[in-house]
């Protein structure tokens, strides 16, 4: 970035600061004015209230002001601005002949910050107005910019998003909105150290503030989200264009002490007045579209809608009642079978997640699953679920059934840095041998960071747990995971199960699949097992154990225990 860029970026774009001069004595107020008309916009009262107009009318940023003024004095006027909550900000200095104690204090207790003695010497008295006005354009860039990126903050963002959204009212122009949100920053930022992460922001900041125009405002909001407020537009195509060249800029890799990085960014659009009418819901429109931006896959821009707003309403009270309901400890864990078919012996149960509503209804995991792994959520769901399930197969157990409990577990949790104590808590809390439990994990974990997944797996294995791999065949499939990593289990995704008799590339898929297992000789187990000709098909093929609507649906541990003790599913 340019040197003159950076000193217009962190000096509030170069504005020129404003000196009031409050002096009824003529020869004095034009002695100051000329001590300190290089150092900003003068303006001239000789008394309080043209004073606190022309304040109105022109916000200064330092007053100097006479004690002794015509019906008004200088300590009514102090105390008239910081009373009023746009002027209360002003560095107010007192210029005086009067040098007694007790005036200096009750200058200082009205909200003055300084003196300047008359007769004046303008050498000093120079030199006391520029460190003052120094300190005040210090300490409004601290309040008004981001501290690591010098770039506007939330509250000067808001600031100029009123001014444009007045102008466009006069002008019956349009304003956009665009919110920037930087795609998986936390895991790259969290990975690399702040340093790294925090050089990329301002690197990030760099090439915004260098597609955007002069009169755009592009702030950072705090994390890895920026805003980019065009005041000025002239049409929808303009602001997907501009989007576009942001993608672009954002896209070209980034260099950081000789090493190369790749970002991505989802963007969310909002325009007044079709979306909003005010800030608040202008930047809110534009979060939510950002929202769909990553829900659509990321590294891609959407403008606002109405079903978008539904949308992430929705989202956001299904979040809230996430929470309360984890705290109120009213999720269920639910059990479906697995079942050896020759036999019709329950052998292994998997541990699913359910959530009742108000309205004792159960609500599907695909509605509050995505969002729990989104939100953190799935951790202490994960580790409820898992604690439960330990303890439901400790007692099934101790009542003389020797069967395998799987619990599934996601890629979030997998990467959380306690996943292997929090399976080791489990375990022992639930005095569970470790024989008895079997981890159910996706290609896509196995795929991920390879060499930590090795590392957990094998210490898993060297507890005694069991991994299975879910829903073999839909993902990498690779056999190179199946050499790599100890497994003990492949199950075959109920989709080609459901078709393998009717869909001949399935009945194919679920024979490799047969074969595959036999050569690396892992358990076997198929899901989504419905109806008795597949059970014979899968026979025929190899596969004994079973698991699907045909032996059980997912039940409550109290039902389980019933089935588990029946003896028999009623078919032969």
């Amino acid at each position: 970035m340019s040197d003159l860029r950076q000193q217009l970026r962190t000096s509030g774009m170069g504005v020129r600061p404003t000196i009031l001069i409050v002096e009824d004595q003529e020869i004095d107020a034009l002695v100051l004015r000329e001590m300190v008309r290089d150092l900003g916009d003068v303006y001239l009262a000789s008394d309080g209230p043209s004073a606190l107009a022309l304040a109105n009318q022109h916000k200064p940023d330092l007053v100097l002001l006479d004690i002794e003024l015509d019906g008004m004095s200088g300590f009514t006027v102090c105390k008239a601005f910081k009373a009023d909550p746009k002027l209360c900000d002003t560095a107010i200095i007192f210029v005086t002949a009067h040098v007694q104690v007790d005036n200096e204090l009750r200058a200082l207790e009205t909200g003055g910050i300084g003196f300047i003695h008359k007769p004046l010497n303008a050498q000093v008295a120079r030199a006391h107005i520029k460190v003052h006005l120094a300190l005040h354009e210090a300490a409004k860039r601290l309040a008004n910019h981001d501290a690591l990126t010098g770039l506007p903050n939330r509250a000067l963002l808001q600031d100029r998003t009123e001014q444009a959204l007045q102008k466009a009212r006069r002008n019956n122009t349009r304003v956009a909105m665009l919110l920037l949100d930087l795609d998986n920053f936390k895991l790259l930022n969290d990975s690399l150290g702040h340093s790294v992460g925090d050089a990329l922001l301002k690197d990030v900041a760099d090439r915004l503030e260098e597609v955007s125009r002069s009169l755009d405002t592009v702030s950072r909001q705090g994390g890895d989200e920026f805003v980019v407020l065009l005041p000025e537009i002239a049409s929808f195509d303009a602001v997907g264009d501009f989007a576009e060249r942001l993608l672009v800029a954002i896209n070209s890799p980034f260099s950081i002490k000789g090493s190369r990085y790749d970002l991505s960014v989802s963007i969310g659009i909002s325009l007044y007045p079709d979306d909003a009418h005010d800030a608040e819901s202008l930047y809110r429109h534009a979060d939510s579209a950002m929202y769909q931006a990553k829900v659509d896959g990321r590294n891609r821009y959407r403008f606002f809608s109405a079903d978008i707003e539904q949308s992430t309403r929705g989202r956001h009270l299904l979040e809230q009642h996430m929470r309360s309901a984890l705290d109120a400890r009213v999720f269920e864990v639910f059990y479906q079978a697995k079942v050896i078919a020759d036999e019709n012996k329950i052998v292994g149960m998997e541990a699913l997640l359910r959530w009742r509503g108000e309205d004792d209804e159960l609500i599907s995991p695909a509605d509050f699953i995505p969002l729990a792994e989104e939100t953190g959520l799935i951790i202490p769901l994960g580790k409820y679920v898992l604690q439960q399930a330990c303890l439901d197969a400790k007692s099934l157990i101790d009542q003389g059934a020797n069967i395998i409990v799987s619990v599934n577990i996601s890629a979030v949790q997998f990467r959380e840095e306690s996943f292997l104590q929090m399976v080791q808590d489990s375990l022992q809390i639930s005095g569970l041998k470790s024989c008895f439990l079997e981890l159910e994990i996706t290609e896509g974990v196995l795929a991920k960071n390879i060499q930590r997944t090795q590392q957990l797996l094998s210490s898993l294995r060297t507890m005694g747990v069991r991994i299975a791999l879910d829903d073999f065949g839909t993902g990498y499939s690779s056999l190179t995971y199946l050499k790599s990593f100890p497994l003990d289990v492949l199950k075959i995704d109920q989709g080609f199960v459901r078709d393998m008799l009717v869909d001949k590339s399935d009945a194919v898929i679920v024979d490799a699949i047969v074969r595959i297992s036999q050569a690396f000789e892992l358990e076997l187990v198929a899901e989504g097992v419905e109806t008795l000709e597949q059970v014979s098909a899968l026979q025929s093929l190899g596969c004994r154990i079973m698991q699907g609507y045909l032996y059980s649906k997912p039940i409550a541990y109290e039902e389980f225990v019933v089935l588990l003790h029946s003896g028999g599913f009623g078919f032969k």
